[in-house]
């Protein structure tokens, strides 16, 4: 299956409460020995990595239920990193029917701060990226609400993490023209890029959409958080790649997938 990646912010634990047991539905006889290995990773290097072993039989988990994987805040130095989780089966042989991402919800908290969630990433293969690099040639996400106040502390971020082999160079810019140029993210590594650095001398405060673009896919996530205190964070959200798949069709095509959908719901196609 594709591996998927959670942010770790520093300053927080993160559950992985992964919903083992849909992996029945993806094996081909209900039947397989499946590892999961969670690894997280930090400033390059590969700090911890753990295997758990699962069992499928008939279509359902057997032994006792393993607990979530919980990581306890601590990344040395006190920097940010990500947690990648995959599966496969023991004998490698090839007992997924699917190789989609596993999707669940991240939890993140800490004594006296908000508890979160946050949806997870392909590690690599996600549609909207493929579409979106074959049509238009480059990585290019966006993020339409946008609000950095400093009488407020409304303070956002963007959270930058490079899971692959080379290093990365991205740019924020504005809608206005703004930018924020030459965030560099080394490889298995994460970065934050704080927002309030598309303030001007003197600004108190802007809001807005903005643009990333990247010399090589990365996956990011936006952060609010405290502007004077940017460790307490009190909403964390994925991006949206902009798609290159058609938004519209002809009705001649429309009508097809229409009848089609019907069809499979009667169980006549």
């Amino acid at each position: 299956m594709i591996p998927s990646i959670s942010s770790l912010p520093s300053g927080y634990d993160c559950t992985v409460a992964a919903p083992i047991g849909k992996i029945a539905g993806n094996l081909d006889g209900g039947k397989a020995r499946i590892v999961q290995t969670v690894s997280v990773f930090a400033e390059g290097e590969k700090i911890e990595s753990h295997e758990i072993r699962h069992v499928f039989e008939d279509g359902e988990i057997k032994g006792d239920e393993v607990p979530p994987f919980v990581w306890r805040d601590g990344l040395p130095g006190g920097v940010s990193g990500y947690l990648e989780n995959a599966f496969r089966t023991e004998d490698e042989s090839p007992r997924f029917v699917t190789n989609s991402v596993l999707p669940f919800y991240s939890i993140y908290n800490k004594p006296g701060k908000k508890t979160f969630f946050s949806d997870n990433a392909y590690l690599y293969a996600a549609p909207p990226v493929i579409a979106q690099i074959a049509e238009y040639g480059q990585y290019i996400d966006g993020y339409p609400v946008v609000r950095v106040d400093r009488e407020r502390d409304y303070g956002e971020s963007i959270i930058f993490i490079n899971p692959y082999q080379k290093p990365l160079k991205a740019r924020i810019m504005g809608f206005d023209g703004r930018t924020i140029p030459n965030i560099r993210v080394p490889a298995h590594s994460a970065r934050r890029a704080p927002l309030e650095d598309l303030l001007e001398d003197g600004e108190a405060r802007w809001c807005g959409q903005i643009q990333i673009t990247a010399t090589n896919r990365v996956i990011t996530f936006d952060v609010k958080h405290s502007l004077r205190e940017p460790g307490l964070i009190s909403d964390h959200e994925h991006l949206d790649p902009y798609r290159g798949e058609p938004t519209h069709f002809p009705a001649s095509r429309w009508l097809r997938l229409k009848v089609g959908k019907w069809l499979m719901l009667r169980g006549k196609a």
